[in-house]
C-alpha cells in the first residue's frame, strides 16, 4: 500500500512537470507547503489602490492570474479567505513581494476556510487526474477512503460545519450527491461540465461538487474544479430557507 502511494504521488509530481513545459502553471512541490514561509500574510484593512499594491479581487490567486501583473508590484492584496497557489507564494517570495489578505468588513460576504478533497473508493483518480484537483485546490486537506459513505460524511461535515468547501472524486457521483445533500447546509453539485459547475454556483452557491474523474478530459476538469473553487458559496437568499444558507 505505502509503495502504491508513493508511486501516486510520482505521478503526481511527473504530471505537474510536463504541464509546466506545457505551459501551464509552474510545478509545485508539497502543497503543504502552502500555508509556510510566505512574509508579511498578515491581514490589513480595506484600503484605496496605492502605488507598487496589486489589488485583487478573485478567490483563487493563480500564477496565471498574476503572472503579467507583478512588475513594480512591492505587495498583492487578496480578499480574506482567498486560496493562493503554492506556486505564487513562491514566486512572491522569490521577488521579495508581501502577500497580505484584505479583513473582511461588515458587509462583506464570508468566504470558505479552505477546501477539503475527498477521494472515495477504487474510483480512477489517475495521477492526472489528482494533478489537476491539486494545482486548483492547491493545500487542500484531502480524505481517503475505500467506501463512498465515508468520504462524503468527512468532507459534508467540513462543509456544513466548519464553513469549507468540498470536492469529491468517485466513480460513483449519483450515491455521493444523494448523500451529502442529506446534510443540512450542504449545497452538492454534480460536476459534468464546466457549464454545469458555473450554473451551480450562481443559482445555489454551490459549496460541494461531486466529480467523476474518469469521465473528464484533464483540461476539463482542472476547468470544473477552477470555476467551483472561484465561484460563489454563498446560498441566494431566495432559496436558503428550502436549501440552507448558513454557508
Amino acid at each position: 500500500m505505502a509503495g502504491q502511494e508513493l508511486d501516486l504521488e510520482a505521478i503526481v509530481r511527473e504530471v505537474l512537470r510536463r504541464l509546466q513545459q506545457m505551459g501551464g502553471e509552474p510545478a509545485v512541490g508539497d502543497p503543504a507547503r502552502a500555508g509556510s514561509g510566505t512574509a508579511n500574510a498578515n491581514p490589513v484593512a480595506p484600503s484605496a489602490r496605492e502605488p507598487g499594491r496589486l489589488q485583487l479581487e478573485q478567490r483563487t490567486i493563480s500564477w496565471g492570474l498574476i503572472r503579467d501583473r507583478l512588475q513594480g508590484a512591492k505587495e498583492v492584496l487578496v480578499p480574506a479567505g482567498a486560496v493562493v497557489t503554492p506556486s505564487v507564494r513562491d514566486e512572491l517570495r522569490k521577488r521579495r513581494i508581501a502577500l497580505r489578505f484584505r479583513e473582511e468588513s461588515a458587509g462583506d460576504s464570508p468566504l470558505p476556510a479552505g477546501v477539503v478533497l475527498g477521494v472515495a473508493g477504487r474510483t480512477n483518480a489517475s495521477g492526472a487526474a489528482l494533478a489537476a484537483v491539486t494545482a486548483e485546490t492547491a493545500a487542500a486537506e484531502r480524505i481517503d477512503r475505500d467506501c463512498v459513505l465515508e468520504v462524503v460524511r468527512h468532507v459534508s461535515q467540513a462543509v456544513a460545519g466548519q464553513g469549507r468547501i468540498g470536492v469529491v472524486l468517485t466513480d460513483r457521483p449519483a450515491v455521493a450527491l444523494c448523500l451529502a445533500n442529506r446534510q443540512s447546509s450542504v449545497r452538492a453539485a454534480w460536476g459534468v461540465s464546466i457549464a454545469s459547475v458555473r450554473e451551480a454556483a450562481k443559482l445555489i452557491g454551490a459549496n460541494l461538487l461531486v466529480v467523476n474523474p474518469a469521465q473528464h478530459g484533464l483540461y476539463e476538469l482542472r476547468g470544473m474544479i477552477r470555476e467551483f473553487v472561484g465561484g460563489r458559496h454563498e446560498c441566494p437568499k431566495a432559496y436558503r430557507p428550502a436549501l440552507g444558507g448558513e454557508v
